[in-house]
């Protein structure tokens, strides 16, 4: 929608009710835009997404759909001025999910003690990582009664939170935004505790919901759950007339191999059991067989080739730089011992992303590694490596960044022969590939290639503790 368009929308649905606007000022220079309609109910608190802010068109068209149904906003910027120039030339700050979400924290926390405000029932809309900043806010304070992501990075909130998040929440993810489906389908599983929880899918909308109308559909939907559970005025049931879409090009795939569809792994143990047949011919090798997955859903498809092949096991936390505008996608992979791999044709496309973001995302990876592997085993036990076969495992194999930063780690440890072993990799990623190990085992090389979890029947997200549970039966601590 161009921005001319925007305005007249946004001016034509005002005029329905009176308003209130104005500008406030929080703490710690958080700034924000308050709307609020004659007679309000309750009021909307925005968490937008990185890179942007108070002033996005999409955002300020949802606020304005529902200032139209008698609901107050409150947009933020949730990083002050200075924090703004300083990520504008490192983009990482944007990616400090604790800060944003103390910070959405701190704007719910004043709107509850401000006496026109206190007692209007209070919702979150998040849309990208700005929708973990709410999620996190929504488990500590638990004052959200409904919450709306659109783009949504729900899986950033951490597995905790969304376990404890109890308010009714809805996903929006645009049908074309596949990372994004994945992550927000492991993210509904998680939300054990939730009063009630819907998934809608967009057909025909991308990451940012730009193409024509797709806004108007998101706000319209948004402006529907929180009707029925914010306001709660029993006028009408929600009904998710977007939970069962199927993707156009979804669709051409499962009717174009009917063969493939029917080869999907039914969970990542089986399709450990299944490459464990393929790797059978190296149970006997002399020196012995370490079977090392990559964590986390590698992990769980090494259990079973290891306990088939009589192998050591073992768990390695390879991790990827993310890129400041699509968190999804890697720059390059990282190990914890600060070995990194990055494709030169990648930074290339990308050549304005600074040095000091790259070395911040660097820290803040290594951080995160270590603490996985402080909680997965423990560091008195030596990787059994040199001179010995090793099995390097994963659930799935996508653009190849991380498999290949743990290959050349391995390959400096000296092992007698390096296998890669995975149950599914696109072609052109085991052609690259075959440049990192001695041998390369893939049980499904598809041309067209989406996601790993395409490829499977059930691909929940894996917990710590579940890692944690295989670890200690194979003692690693």
């Amino acid at each position: 929608m161009q921005n001319s368009e925007l305005w007249r929308t946004l001016a034509g649905i005002m005029t329905e009710h009176q308003l209130t606007e104005r500008h406030i000022i929080i703490s710690e220079g958080v700034e924000g835009d308050l709307t609020i309609p004659l007679a309000a109910q309750a009021i909307v608190l925005f968490a937008h997404g990185s890179g942007s802010g108070r002033y996005s068109s999409r955002n300020q068209l949802v606020a304005g759909v529902l200032n139209n149904k008698g609901i107050a906003t409150l947009l933020v910027d949730l990083l002050n001025q200075e924090e703004k120039r300083i990520d504008e030339e490192t983009k990482h700050i944007r990616y400090n999910i604790g800060l944003l979400a103390r910070r959405f924290a701190a704007v719910t926390n004043w709107l509850a003690q401000q006496p026109e405000m206190r007692d209007l029932e209070i919702g979150y809309f998040g849309s990208s990582i700005g929708a973990a900043a709410a999620l996190i806010t929504a488990e500590r304070l638990g004052l959200a009664k409904a919450i709306v992501t659109r783009g949504g990075r729900a899986d950033l909130a951490g597995e905790s939170a969304l376990h404890q998040v109890k308010a009714p929440i809805l996903f929006i993810v645009g049908g074309n935004d596949t990372s994004v489906i994945a992550m927000n389908k492991r993210a509904l599983e998680l939300l054990s505790n939730a009063e009630t929880k819907e998934l809608a899918i967009i057909p025909g909308a991308t990451h940012l919901f730009e193409e024509t109308g797709k806004m108007e559909e998101v706000a319209q939907i948004a402006a529907d759950w929180f009707e029925c559970y914010l306001l709660r005025t029993g006028k009408r049931k929600f009904h998710n007339r977007y939970s069962r879409i199927t993707t156009r090009s979804g669709l051409l795939s499962s009717m174009r191999n009917k063969y493939a569809f029917q080869m999907k792994f039914k969970d990542r143990f089986a399709a450990g059991e299944i490459l464990s047949l393929a790797l059978g011919k190296y149970k006997n090798d002399r020196g012995g067989i370490n079977a090392i997955g990559i964590a986390r859903g590698g992990v769980i498809v090494a259990d079973p080739i290891a306990e088939k092949l009589n192998a050591d096991f073992d768990i390695i936390v390879p991790r990827k730089l993310r890129s400041p505008y699509n968190s999804e996608n890697a720059l390059a992979a990282i190990m914890h011992d600060g070995s990194l791999y990055s494709d030169s044709s990648t930074l290339q496309t990308q050549n304005d992303i600074s040095n000091e973001y790259i070395e911040m995302e660097k820290l803040e990876q290594k951080k995160e590694m270590k603490r996985r592997l402080s909680v997965y085993r423990s560091y008195s036990i030596e990787y059994k490596i040199k001179d010995r076969t090793v099995i390097l495992v994963d659930d799935g194999i996508a653009t190849g960044a991380t498999m290949i930063v743990a290959a050349r780690w391995i390959r400096k440890q000296e092992p007698k022969r390096l296998i890669i072993a995975a149950p599914v990799a696109p072609r052109q990623v085991v052609e690259r590939l075959k440049e990192e190990a001695d041998e390369i085992e893939v049980i499904r090389n598809p041309s067209e290639f989406k996601t790993v979890e395409q490829f499977y029947q059930e691909f929940a997200a894996v917990s710590d503790d579940h890692i944690v549970q295989i670890a200690k039966r194979r003692d690693l601590f």
